[in-house]
């Protein structure tokens, strides 16, 4: 009986220290037993699916070691039944790819340039989003984390759990969080390799030998821990990686954003390209008959480019955006965004980034014969224009379309046609940190802007139109704010992982503190004058003074007039940082994210100055059709248009 009674409580206090893992990133002591027991507080639902996708996002350079997904993705998914209706040709393309080997797996070199790079970004991110139900998108996960590079896995994950059902409500953590190699220099990387397990939780000390009087009267007292700790901060341990100036093209959460929307136009290019060479049933009941060949294959190009279309217009605002943004910061600080800045980085595995060989004068004659190319390529179209699209649309479409291609002539000669070896133009998140892919971007938007499209105003055809009568703006105040990036996955591995996750054991975390530009809440409102009841969309751009171009979008809404007057006013807050790695292990509800594919909210505005920046804010009235105008071709007409001098002015940090 006694030896029962021992058993029984030596399982007791073992259960007690050995459960605690719903939430990784607490001491065991923190929560009592009966807390855990309580069925109240069970993990629910939505916390389940979001601490997996963590758990597989964890130390993702490295093998995973978590035993149960190890067996969830130990076999490829080969049953059609696990995967959606009518996609199984497309999983057996890829599934196909995955035999032959043709799939980068762990530990090879992932070059964005790569021929073969887009459809294998197209296949792991229809073999994610393909998975028929939860069960089956856990075991293709976890297969794609085991098998594929890290990287491949992470960028088709990111555009996968955003277009699932039973995954948009999760937040994936900060991609220069999941893959901070790609996105901090080399001492930051360096410094936090170097960190010893006992700097980030206590050393528990030996203590006296305990009665099975002390064992039992510990299950009643859960707070008093079994073992006494060495006392220990909890305040984070701290990478300083702040720079003199928070440079745009050096911005965490941009440069994440770019890779982003830069790895959904390959991906709607691919599909783009399949869709081409497929065979379209069109149904005969038109209400306008086609002219010609011409027409019928005009009309199967527009249904198979759709969503192409849509991801082609974010990419080439982004473009416009990023340039006017560099310019306006070039205005601010005084210097070109063009001049190097030395990015000290290094891959997985030590291999460094090498830098070009060529002077500054080859490489401008690189980018110039690229460009040239380019040109020709879009008056090739023009002259041969058989769609009747504005020729702005038409050298949109041929700079999107050829993103990849323009980069890979590019990236060839200036990196003496390595292939094997990494550079930063190869670089997998597309990165606004090399000066040569900034040139090449604002050579890309000057091609646009020269086939921009003239505004078609109503003023001429005696149309009555509303009118802006006043624009009233707040004080601008743009500022630098500190903020800290989790450096969890840079970890050595064997701390964390081994067949369990020893975060739950972590007291304090691993940071590294930067700054990022951010602005004051500020308003602007508007006074507008309906001569009838009309739907008009409303722009605001940012220009430098009587200079037409660029324009650095500011807000756009649509707003329901009535006859007479009409105010509006827009509030813009500051930006609040997203959560950190360790914050979404903690949180126990949905939080609410960003899914505008536009800038950050914290580039809303752009840098001021002490003495005030002084730029010009124009407020344009287009007509609204209720359509998307993705791809038809046609220029809106502006209704009302007009201008209010702004200065924009910058506290110091």
């Amino acid at each position: 009986m006694l030896r029962l009674t021992f058993a029984c409580l030596c399982c007791l206090v073992l259960g007690d220290g050995t459960t605690s893992f719903g939430n990784h990133w607490k001491l065991p002591g923190l929560r009592s037993h009966l807390e855990l027991s309580d069925p109240l507080n069970a993990p629910t639902n939505w916390q389940t699916r979001q601490r997996f996708l963590l758990d597989l996002l964890l130390q993702v350079y490295k093998p995973l070691l978590h035993q149960e997904f190890v067996e969830m993705g130990s076999q490829l998914n080969e049953d059609p039944r696990e995967y959606k209706e009518g996609s199984w040709k497309f999983i057996k393309e890829f599934l196909d790819r995955v035999r032959q080997n043709r799939v980068p797996r762990p530990f090879t070199i992932y070059n964005q340039l790569d021929e073969e790079m887009p459809q294998n970004l197209l296949g792991v991110y229809r073999f994610l989003v393909l998975a028929r139900d939860w069960t089956s998108f856990q075991r293709n996960a976890c297969y794609a984390r085991i098998h594929f590079h890290p990287i491949l896995f992470v960028n088709a994950l990111q555009i996968a759990v955003r277009e699932r059902r039973d995954t948009e409500d999760l937040r994936l953590p900060a991609m220069f969080e999941v893959l901070p190699q790609l996105y901090f220099e080399k001492e930051v990387i360096l410094a936090a390799q170097e960190i010893a397990w006992h700097q980030l939780t206590p050393i528990r000390l030996v203590t006296p030998k305990r009665s099975w009087k002390h064992i039992f009267l510990r299950y009643f007292s859960p707070r008093e821990p079994l073992a006494k700790e060495e006392p220990m901060s909890a305040d984070p341990l701290i990478i300083d990686n702040v720079r003199d100036l928070a440079h745009l093209s050096m911005d965490l959460e941009l440069n994440s954003h770019w890779n982003n929307l830069i790895n959904r136009l390959v991906i709607s290019i691919e599909e783009a390209k399949e869709g081409m060479q497929q065979h379209v049933i069109i149904d005969g009941d038109r209400l306008v008959a086609f002219r010609g060949p011409g027409d019928e294959d005009s009309f199967k190009r527009r249904l198979t480019m759709g969503s192409h279309l849509h991801n082609s217009k974010i990419y080439l605002f982004n473009l416009k955006q990023f340039v006017a943004a560099m310019r306006m910061e070039d205005l601010s600080t005084g210097h070109r965004s063009a001049e190097v800045i030395d990015q000290p980085l290094i891959t997985t595995g030590g291999i460094p980034y090498h830098s070009t060989s060529l002077d500054l004068e080859a490489i401008r004659r690189i980018l110039d014969l690229t460009m040239e190319d380019l040109k020709n390529q879009i008056i090739d179209a023009v002259s041969h224009n058989k769609d009747y699209l504005d020729n702005s649309l038409i050298s949109e479409r041929i700079v999107a379309n050829n993103y990849l291609n323009i980069c890979r002539h590019l990236s060839l000669p200036i990196n003496g046609y390595r292939v094997d070896q990494p550079s930063m133009l190869g670089l997998a998140t597309s990165n606004l940190r090399d000066p040569i892919y900034r040139s090449l971007l604002f050579r890309l938007e000057e091609i646009i802007n020269n086939y921009g499209k003239e505004n078609v105003t109503q003023e001429d055809r005696g149309i009555m139109i509303p009118s802006i009568k006043d624009i009233a703006v707040s004080h601008l105040l743009t500022y630098e704010e500190t903020v800290y990036t989790d450096l969890i996955n840079l970890i050595d591995q064997q701390m964390l992982q081994s067949q369990r996750n020893n975060l739950q054991f972590l007291r304090r975390h691993l940071v590294a503190r930067q700054r990022r530009l951010n602005h004051e809440t500020f308003s602007i409102s508007l006074n507008v004058d309906a001569p009838e009841d009309i739907i008009v969309q409303a722009r605001m751009y940012l220009a430098q003074p009587n200079q037409s171009s660029p324009h650095f979008h500011l807000d756009d809404f649509v707003c329901s007039l009535k006859k007479g007057f009409n105010q509006f006013e827009r509030l813009f807050p500051s930006a609040p940082t997203e959560p950190t790695l360790s914050e979404l292990y903690e949180a126990n509800y949905p939080s609410t994210s960003d899914s505008s594919k536009r800038f950050p909210t914290h580039l809303l505005l752009p840098r001021g100055t002490r003495e005030g920046l002084k730029l010009q804010l124009f407020v344009e009235l287009t007509a609204w059709t209720g359509w998307e105008q993705e791809g038809e071709g046609v220029s809106l007409p502006v209704l009302a248009k007009s201008l209010k001098d702004v200065i924009i002015f910058h506290r110091q940090a």
